[in-house]
């Protein structure tokens, strides 16, 4: 069942865009021999895959607020340790490292202001396709979404996700 959004808006409740997002996590899991969350997730950085990282610790529990650790209670020290942790190892490519950061930030809204979340479930289905927005895109999606225009760069289908500049920038020299 998937939502009706563009795939990947949905992440992490739709579960048709969390098949698709957490794919390559859970193939790259099924590649371990050994699948123990607990020695994953606590293995020295590079020892295995950002992907096999991120996928143990959604299968473990924080001990300290009982949520997902790293996505747990925002003021959780474990969860921030863990999270912390998760960003020594790096996802080799631009696109692995932006699907990274969509997935964290959609998992664990809280954590972040609302505009950047939102920023990241806007661009997720791109990213999904391959594409990576610059940092300068997101910086104006975002400046978007505070202006109050998620719905209109939602009904957008490709980027860049451009609208006209809000009205107290004025128009370009």
């Amino acid at each position: 069942m998937t939502c009706s959004d563009l795939l990947g808006r949905g992440y992490p409740s739709c579960t048709g865009c969390a098949e698709t997002v957490d794919r390559p996590l859970r193939a790259a899991w099924a590649d371990l021999a050994d699948q123990d969350p607990e020695h994953v997730a606590d293995a020295p950085a590079g020892e295995y895959r950002w992907t096999c990282v991120d996928w143990a610790l959604r299968q473990l529990t924080c001990q300290g607020c009982g949520g997902e650790l790293a996505a747990g209670a925002p003021t959780c020290v474990g969860c921030a340790a863990a999270d912390s942790a998760r960003w020594e190892v790096p996802a080799p490519t631009p696109n692995e490292h932006a699907l990274r950061t969509a997935s964290v930030m959609l998992r664990a809204p809280s954590w972040r202001r609302e505009s950047v979340v939102s920023t990241w479930r806007l661009v997720l289905p791109f990213v999904l396709t391959g594409e990576v927005p610059p940092v300068t895109s997101l910086r104006e999606i975002r400046t978007s979404v505070i202006a109050g225009r998620y719905e209109e760069l939602a009904a957008l289908e490709s980027l860049p996700l451009a609208l006209p500049a809000p009205p107290w920038r004025g128009s370009p020299a």
